[in-house]
Formats: C-alpha cells, sequence, structure tokens
C-alpha cells in the first residue's frame, strides 16, 4: 500500500481537494490595475472593500484587483472554502452553482443544504459562460489558461487561495462578504466561529504543556502533516501536541514517516483517514491494517486503543468548519473535559 505509484496518486488527488488535504448578465466587471481602483478607498489585499456602497474594488488572492459594479447576484464557487462561506452569507438563490465535490458528503459539511443547488460544477468553461455569472471564485492553483478565458469573456473571476490558520480564515470570510455586499454576514459568521473555539478554549487552554497529550494524523501513504497545514493549526487549538511539527516537510508540508519513525515519536494518539479518494473502503481496510500490523503493536497509541478514524469534512475542512474539527479532537482526546459534569 506504500508503493511509490499508489503515493503518488494519492497525494495528487488529496492536493486537488485539499485546496479544498482539499470554483454574464448582472455584472460585467473586468480586472483594474492597481493604480486605478473605482472603490470608495483603495484596496489592500487580503482585506474586504471599504464601504457599503458599490462599485467597489477588491485585490483576490493573485493581487489583482477587481471592480464589481453592483452587487453579484448570479454567484458560482470553485473551491469547497468559498462553498461553505457563500452558504453562510448569501440566499441559495443567488448561488448559481457550487463544487462538485459539495455534495460528497465523505468530505462536504453542507452535502444536505447543496441537494437542491442544480449545478456541481467543475472548470468548465463552456458551461460556466452559459450559467452568465457576475463572479467567479476559483482556486488559486486553476488552470490559467481556463481563467484567462473566463476573464477575457468578461467575466469577475476571484481567485481565491486556501487559508492555514484561524486568523487567515477571518480575514478570508471578510473579503468574500465585502465582495457580495454580504459585510454584516460576514461578521456574524466569524462571531459564531469565534464563539465555538472560545468555548474548546475554556476546556483546553488549562492544561500545562508538559501535559498535553501528542498526536498524529497518519495518512495511507505513509506521511503526516506538519508546520504550516491546517492539521498543525487544530491540533494546537485542541490543546494537543502535532508530534510532527519539528520535523522538517516535503513541498506538500508533508513528513515521510517510516514505521521505525512512527515508533520512535510515539504519540499518545493516532488519527487515520475517514475517507481515502477512490476505494470507498480504504479508510476501514488501513485502519484495520494499522491495528493488525505486528510491527506497531508497542506503539502506543495502539496499546492504549486511541486510533481513531477522524471524519474527513472535519478534518479537512479549510473554513469555519474548522471549529467544529476542533471541537471532535478535542473531545476525543480530552473527554473527561467536556462530560456533563464538567460542562456545569
Amino acid at each position: 500500500i506504500f508503493m511509490r505509484d499508489l503515493r503518488l496518486l494519492l497525494m495528487s488527488a488529496l492536493i486537488l481537494l485539499a485546496g479544498s488535504l482539499f470554483p454574464l448578465s448582472g455584472c460585467q466587471a473586468k480586472e483594474q490595475s492597481p493604480e486605478k481602483p473605482t472603490a470608495v478607498e483603495p484596496a489592500k489585499r487580503g482585506e474586504p472593500a471599504s464601504g457599503v456602497i458599490f462599485p467597489r474594488a477588491v485585490i483576490d488572492d493573485s493581487g489583482i484587483m477587481l471592480t464589481i459594479p453592483s452587487r453579484p447576484e448570479r454567484i458560482i464557487s470553485l473551491t469547497m472554502f468559498s462553498d461553505d462561506i457563500l452558504l453562510e452569507l448569501v440566499e441559495k438563490k443567488r448561488l448559481l452553482g457550487v463544487t462538485a465535490f459539495a455534495g460528497d458528503r465523505n468530505i462536504s459539511n453542507i452535502a444536505e443544504r447543496v441537494a437542491d443547488i442544480d449545478n456541481k460544477l467543475t472548470l468548465n468553461v463552456e458551461i460556466i459562460l452559459a450559467l452568465q455569472p457576475d463572479i467567479v471564485f476559483v482556486a488559486d492553483w486553476s488552470d490559467a489558461d481556463k481563467v484567462k478565458q473566463l476573464k477575457d469573456a468578461g467575466i469577475t473571476v476571484f481567485l481565491l487561495a486556501s487559508p492555514v490558520s484561524i486568523d487567515e480564515i477571518r480575514k478570508k470570510i471578510s473579503v468574500i462578504a465585502g465582495a457580495v455586499g454580504e459585510e454584516e454576514k460576514g461578521k456574524e459568521l466569524i462571531g459564531r466561529m469565534d464563539e465555538d473555539l472560545k468555548q474548546v478554549a475554556a476546556r483546553v487552554s488549562g492544561i500545562p504543556k508538559e501535559e498535553r497529550l501528542t498526536v498524529l494524523e497518519y495518512a495511507i501513504w505513509g506521511t503526516s502533516p506538519g508546520e504550516g497545514t491546517t492539521w498543525n493549526e487544530l491540533t494546537a487549538h485542541a490543546g494537543l501536541i502535532n508530534a510532527v511539527s519539528y520535523l522538517p516537510v516535503n513541498e506538500f508540508r508533508q513528513v515521510p514517516l517510516s514505521k521505525e519513525k512512527l515508533l520512535e515519536l510515539d504519540p499518545d494518539i493516532l488519527i487515520l483517514p475517514g475517507w481515502v479518494y477512490g476505494d470507498p473502503e480504504g479508510a476501514e481496510s488501513f485502519f484495520n491494517e494499522i491495528l493488525e500490523d505486528p510491527a506497531l503493536r508497542t506503539l502506543r497509541a495502539v496499546r492504549s486503543k486511541r486510533v481513531y478514524r477522524m471524519p474527513e469534512n472535519l478534518k479537512s475542512s479549510t473554513s469555519h468548519y474548522l471549529a467544529a474539527g476542533i471541537q471532535w479532537l478535542a473531545r476525543t482526546a480530552y473527554p473527561d473535559l467536556f462530560s456533563q459534569n464538567s460542562e456545569e
């Protein structure tokens, strides 16, 4: 299962999803140069447009300034992050389409809520042009030629990078809210997320550093996410220590781990995939393989029966749903802190 070709195939699939582990008639906005913004005040990169009126200027995550002449009414989302956020900010009738993955209950937090949105899309230029959107949110790693075709056709295309930290999530919610004219709803969404985080922090913040449990997420191809990943952020907010946070990462910010290194790290808790791309039985098979591997019987997490399959929609989220992932991990690691008596 750890053969090189399988590792590369699965890693490539996850990277394509993560960015999301991973988106004409109403508005014909065109890109503007930074020297000629039409907002009330010059927009700053990574910050929402100023004021509450249109037209306004926003700067996407590629550094391009976009002029939005009126409140977008026909919106397409082609990233899972923007799917999550826009569903909280705008009426569903304004959301023309979401990503093809939004309806997959294995990896999406909004599958049931988008069931009645007909257009589950990929970056198909012909289909998108036919839908005549006012604005399209796409991942910053999307096919540059297809993005150019949309822009050349007069479509406002907002390139969006996947956030890694809670602070970046807050900022991107504000930026998207500004772009679609829903600043107050953006503030409300950030407030709800912060309240969820506050409730977890109230339970785990008092754990002394030397008593915090170590946790390691172990992927099916034999790697673990290290520094600069949402997993690292998730573990820190859950009151845990990422067992590989001090180790060097590869180009995907993953730490390759042999079984020998895994035994050396010997984490208190081992987190395994809740879902494997293209293999419905893959997560369960891998879970059983780890538990039954004679070489891993001495692993602390195995001996103490603290090996868990974390739901992929929580583990891989880069939106406000990361707070739900933090809560799941904290409750799993420190159940006594979340018992009924503790909450009273």
